[in-house]
């Protein structure tokens, strides 16, 4: 398998999640206030996510006008195997409140990878990325759906760098916004799951300083 090329994990049959696709058009949202927010933004995932999360997504003003509150965002959360041994820990965990009440399994997981046109990058965002979801389903999809999101760092065409990533498809959810995918695999365990991904570009607030 290509590097770059999933698809022998694939499925045909596109699954659409309303509350999901809901919640990630507010992740989009919040993710315009960051960058009407910010000045600079430092060229490292963790702090992109970091501040997305602790400056919107846990933000109780925000969450109320952007009708979040029903849902909790967790970052860094750690999953553990049948032994008990920690397997990854996830970039953003979603949950409805209500639900989790009655089952603790029930949330999505956001997987954040940084884009930068480079092989290795997009490179990344298949090993480090997608992959978490389908090889021994390293991170569950308890609704069978899942996401991802590129933090775009450098000013690049994103569409023609998303061709790179053979299974995506677009599928626009978002108001103006064109950089919306979809894509489907079957996991080495035999499940079939639906991942959304969202291109988000901020390369035009990136520290280049820093680099």
């Amino acid at each position: 398998m290509s590097k770059l090329d999933a698809s022998n994990f694939k499925y045909l049959d596109f699954y659409h999640d309303n509350v999901f696709e809901f919640i990630l058009t507010q992740i989009y949202n919040c993710y315009n206030k960051m960058l009407n927010d910010y000045s600079l933004i430092e060229n490292n995932e963790n702090l992109i996510r970091n501040g997305l999360y602790k400056n919107y997504l846990e933000n109780n003003e925000i969450r109320e006008e952007l009708q979040l509150t029903p849902y909790l965002f967790d970052t860094e959360v750690e999953l553990y195997n049948d032994d008990d041994l920690v397997k990854g820990r996830t970039d953003i965990k979603v949950y409805n409140a209500i639900e989790r009440t009655k089952n603790t399994d029930a949330y999505y997981i956001i997987e954040c990878k940084r884009i930068d046109g480079s092989n290795g990058l997009n490179d990344k965002y298949i090993s480090n990325g997608i992959n978490r979801f389908i090889e021994n389903e390293k991170y569950p999809s308890f609704k069978k759906v899942n996401g991802m999101i590129g933090f775009v760092v450098n000013p690049i065409d994103i569409e023609q760098n998303t061709k790179n990533f053979s299974d995506l498809k677009f599928h626009q959810f978002i108001n103006n916004f064109n950089y919306s995918y979809i894509s489907n695999h079957t996991t080495t365990n035999s499940n079939n799951i639906t991942l959304y991904h969202l291109m988000l570009d901020y390369s035009s607030k990136i520290n280049t300083s820093s680099n």
